[in-house]
């Protein structure tokens, strides 16, 4: 697993923490998919992709990297959405004892609070803390503040 971005031109791929990426109109996407399926059905469909896949990388990265902290493997995570356009990702650790998580993301790709965008930027951090501490994580309060551009959410023990 890569903590950097690679582009190979010459393959045609984009690869972050070691995976191919494809950049797509995730606005777009998202608002398509609310209202196809409605905003709750996205944000389930979404939610269930994007925690999966959180929880998958959490597991590769623990495997990977058995003696780094939390924080470590957190900061690698951040950085690596931050890289695939998802807008500049800080997450705060609580330590040992999980208690609230809280993600915030400046310039973010989408700025929904609710529906597919909502879980397309929250549920993979869900996935990641659920396997990090051993205790099943969801959506709290997600916030969007226009004037700074930021999207914030509180990760809560389910």
């Amino acid at each position: 697993m890569s903590d950097d971005a690679v582009w190979d031109k010459a393959k045609g791929e984009l690869r972050i923490l070691g995976q191919r990426h494809v950049a797509i109109d995730v606005q777009g996407l998202c608002v398509h998919l609310d209202l196809i399926l409605g905003t709750g059905v996205a944000e389930v469909l979404l939610n269930q992709h994007e925690l999966r896949q959180g929880k998958e990388d959490a597991a590769a990265a623990r495997k990977e990297r058995p003696q780094a902290t939390i924080q470590e493997l957190v900061d690698s995570f951040s950085d690596a959405e931050t890289l695939s356009g998802a807008g500049i990702v800080k997450a705060s650790v609580p330590g040992a004892s999980p208690g609230p998580i809280d993600v915030e993301i400046s310039n973010p790709c989408v700025e929904r609070t609710t529906g597919a965008a909502k879980s397309f930027l929250f549920s993979y951090w869900c996935g990641v803390f659920t396997e990090l501490y051993g205790k099943e994580f969801k959506i709290g309060k997600v916030t969007y503040d226009e004037s700074r551009n930021l999207m914030k959410c509180r990760i809560i023990l389910r």
